[in-house]
Formats: structure tokens, C-alpha cells, sequence
């Protein structure tokens, strides 16, 4: 299957070109982003959170993805009585870590472009699936599973950030379904499918 242009220039930006990396951002902000305790109570572990970053790769997978909102990367909310964290893939040319990591939600929030987070969750999901989510992200971190750079969905040695996802989800627990009609070039580089309401309900939406 030939991939889309978009996956040929995330590569060559990664591996060439680089960007600002997260904990460089900018601090001329007026205001820090985050979420209200409001927001934070109606999250639940397996929730999908998606946002637009900053930096030049980000910008320029928005520029040649075919969104519907202003996002770029995705990741899975761990929820716990003490905190609630992120389980995100990064590259190590955008993040001091490579791959899989536990990012506390104020962090990952704070490194989002204000106004930019969507919050969904898998239609009908059930508490013993949502405990499933978080003992399959917790075994690959124990895997040092590194970013794909090569953005290819069959190569299990590496996650992509929604790769991550789609392997969770679709490959081992069968959570997220979808018409077999969708093609792959549709499921595995673009975002759509986290935010389609067949699919997903919407939790929290700052795009509005």
C-alpha cells in the first residue's frame, strides 16, 4: 500500500529538519492551559486526548492532514485516585524521550496549543475494559517500545502515536470497530476515526 504524501514529510522533518522540542516552549503565553477540575473530573481511563502541538512538525502535519479540528497527536488518559496521566508516543527529535511515556495531564495539556484539546471516549466502553486499556499501555512501557519513524502500521517493534492506539484498541482488545469499507490510508494516518461520532462520544471539546 502506497502511504500518503503527509507520511513522506512528517518522516523528512523528523529525521532532518527537527522542531522545537516540548519542554521548549514558548513562555510569552498570557495564560497557561489547562483544564478545569471540572473538565478533569469527567475524564476516565481510556479516554482519547487529542491536541495540536507546538513546533514546526506539528504545524506542518496540520498543514497536510486533512483534519477536521486542529489536532496532530493523540493520546490515552490513565486515571487513578492520586492522578491522572497521559500515555503518549513522541518522537525523541520533539521530546528529550523517545516513544512510550506516562505524561502527567498538566504537562501534556500545558504543551498544547491553547484551545486545541478534544477529549472522546469509545462508544459503550465497559470498567473492565477501560482496566484493560491501562494494563496494556502499562506492559509497553515496560517494552521501551520506541516511536516509528517509519510511520508503518505492520511494524509492531514501534508506535507512532496513534499506532499506539489503533494496536490497543482495534488488535488486541477490539474496543474501536470500524465499517470495513474504511480504508486503511483513512484509519492509520489521519485522526478522524478518535473524533467520529459513530464511533466516539465527545467529552470535552475546546475547539467550540
Amino acid at each position: 500500500m502506497k502511504k500518503p504524501i503527509f507520511v513522506f514529510f512528517c518522516i523528512v522533518t523528523i529525521l532532518f529538519f527537527g522542531c522545537t522540542k516540548e519542554q521548549n516552549v514558548k513562555d510569552d503565553r498570557k495564560t497557561v492551559y489547562r483544564l478545569s477540575e471540572i473538565e478533569k473530573s469527567q475524564l476516565e481511563t481510556g479516554d482519547l486526548i487529542l491536541r495540536k502541538g507546538y513546533g514546526f512538525v506539528s504545524n506542518m502535519i496540520y498543514k497536510l492532514m486533512d483534519e477536521d479540528y486542529e489536532v496532530t497527536h493523540i493520546g490515552v488518559i490513565i486515571k487513578n485516585k492520586d492522578s491522572i496521566r497521559v500515555a503518549h508516543s513522541l518522537s525523541s527529535k520533539v521530546s528529550e524521550q523517545d516513544g512510550l511515556r506516562f505524561q502527567e495531564l498538566d504537562s501534556f495539556v500545558f504543551h498544547s496549543i491553547d484551545s486545541t484539546l478534544l477529549v472522546t471516549r469509545v462508544k459503550n466502553i465497559r470498567k473492565q475494559q477501560q482496566e484493560d486499556i491501562a494494563t496494556q499501555l502499562s506492559y509497553y512501557l515496560t517494552q521501551h517500545i520506541p516511536f516509528d519513524h517509519a510511520f508503518d502500521y505492520h511494524d509492531t517493534t514501534a508506535f507512532y502515536c496513534s499506532e499506539l492506539v489503533w494496536k490497543i484498541y482495534e488488535d488486541n482488545l477490539h474496543i474501536l470497530n470500524v465499517d470495513d469499507t474504511i480504508s486503511d490510508n483513512y484509519k492509520y494516518q489521519s485522526l478522524k476515526i478518535f473524533y467520529d461520532t459513530q464511533y466516539v462520544d465527545i467529552i470535552l471539546n475546546h475547539h467550540l
